[in-house]
């Protein structure tokens, strides 16, 4: 290598490696500021530099398109963001999501059932007004005595019905009631046969997908269970392990069954955050999605985590 494309190389790492400024290296290399710049240029002609412009939406279909081969699921739909950081990844996840939804609302005479936490009432928050006839919306399990409005399934169903211009039916009924008996006295009620029949036919369950934080709230509520032991996420509080296999955590819960959810026109999952890429893998394995909506970079999390667990 001659002289000249030898300063090249040397220009090239301190300014594209080691992020030195033109100055600096300049006055390193005892050049001149516009020597620096003929170098670096010079760089790039002769190919010792190769620069490359990644599109992020390029990026990202490549992922959409790795998660619904590698889980066999309808669509995924991965947000470019220009940062790692996490609040800022939900907050363009759910804008992203909410622009998703609305149109499939608009049609009209939708039976929506929704879940609960706090990307869902983040996702509400983004919602505008629809002008769209005849839309219900409901949640997917009765009412427990959290305080957070993120946790209560009414408060959740209420606020997205007044956002989205649509009808609302209640839960009147617990989650978890205290025993069996009571459990069939609150199936007997009209209340619960009128969400029994919405969950019988839902057009569009909207979920998060919890991961094992949401453990700590149900222990708090109904006490402990041993077998969450093995428990990774839920999906609207059906609770499943890594491989996706559902485990049967408490006893006569009020909620939509699995088999509603897996008869539903549309599933659709909204979550992003490192420490739910586990838990997305596990719920992607139920079969449960359809459509799953996250950020690039838990996108690529989730398939670093599948990576894992196959080796």
């Amino acid at each position: 290598m001659d002289a000249q494309k030898k300063q090249m190389e040397e220009a090239a790492i301190l300014y594209y490696e080691k992020k030195y400024t033109q100055h600096e290296i300049a006055q390193l290399m005892k050049l001149s500021r516009q020597t620096v710049s003929k170098l670096l240029n010079d760089a790039i002609k002769e190919n010792i530099v190769e620069i490359k412009i990644h599109n992020p939406q390029v990026l990202c279909s490549d992922l959409e398109h790795k998660i619904c081969s590698q889980f066999h699921i309808d669509n995924a739909i991965i947000c470019g963001v220009s940062t790692d950081n996490e609040s800022l990844r939900q907050l363009i996840t759910v804008k992203k999501a909410a622009d998703y939804i609305s149109p499939l609302l608009e049609k009209g005479s939708q039976k929506i059932a929704i879940s609960w936490g706090r990307t869902i009432q983040m996702l509400i928050a983004e919602f505008h007004s629809i002008s769209a006839p005849n839309n219900i919306v409901f949640p997917l399990f009765g009412a427990t005595d959290q305080e957070e409005t993120c946790f209560s399934s009414n408060e959740l169903a209420r606020s997205f019905a007044d956002r989205i211009g649509a009808d609302v039916k209640y839960a009147w009924f617990p989650y978890c009631p205290d025993s069996i008996d009571d459990a069939e006295l609150f199936r007997k009620t009209s209340y619960y046969k009128k969400l029994y029949d919405l969950w019988n036919s839902i057009d569009i369950a909207i979920v998060g997908i919890g991961n094992q934080n949401i453990l700590q709230t149900f222990w708090k509520i109904f006490g402990y269970n041993e077998k969450g032991l093995s428990v990774i996420g839920d999906l609207a509080t059906h609770f499943f392990n890594t491989d996706g296999e559902f485990v049967e955590l408490y006893e006569n819960t009020l909620c939509a069954s699995r088999e509603n959810l897996k008869n539903a026109k549309q599933t659709i999952a909204i979550a992003c955050g490192d420490d739910k890429a586990e838990a997305i893998v596990g719920a992607l394995r139920t079969q449960f999605i359809d459509t799953l909506i996250t950020d690039e970079y838990t996108a690529k999390k989730l398939l670093s985590c599948l990576k894992e667990h196959t080796m």
